[in-house]
């Protein structure tokens, strides 16, 4: 019996090992576009946590939208619902406020190690290393996001 266990242990290792690292993944809607935490990119990672209650996201998400196109090369632009929607829900709020990128479908700041942010908006900033750089709290602007990230 032993043997078994242990044989069934060294399996689930071994399964363990060579899982696809696409587990680790938070989709978003857009369906090309992923967060994998802690992953090192080719670009800085901006999420940003909003709620259509929220005035000050409202005011902020133009200049989220208009910094995504601007740095889109250099910078990849997230969402997180605060409120958790989903579906139809979702998307009406993400209509509704003109967002323009991608918002993620899980709120990753399990992954990340870190609380839920408690004040709206936050966002986070994540180094191409993987790394989490910053928390900024209140609306952020293309200058105060760039203040941040130097390279740019």
């Amino acid at each position: 019996m032993r043997t078994l266990i242990g044989l069934f242990l060294a399996s689930l290792l071994l399964a363990a090992c060579g899982a696809d690292s696409k587990a680790n993944r938070i989709a978003s809607t857009d369906s090309g576009v992923y967060f994998s935490p802690g992953a090192a990119t080719d670009r800085w990672i901006v999420i940003n946590y909003w709620a259509k209650w929220c005035a000050p996201c409202r005011d902020e998400i133009p200049e989220l939208n208009h910094f995504a196109e601007a740095y889109s090369d250099q910078v990849l632009v997230l969402g997180v619902n605060y409120d958790r929607l989903q579906g139809e829900a979702l998307t009406a709020d993400i209509r509704a406020l003109g967002i323009a990128f991608p918002v993620l479908l899980a709120d990753p700041h399990p992954a990340l190690g870190i609380e839920r942010p408690t004040a709206l908006p936050s966002t986070l900033l994540i180094a191409p290393d993987g790394s989490l750089q910053q928390i900024l709290l209140g609306p952020q602007t293309a200058d105060t996001l760039l203040k941040h990230m130097p390279e740019l």
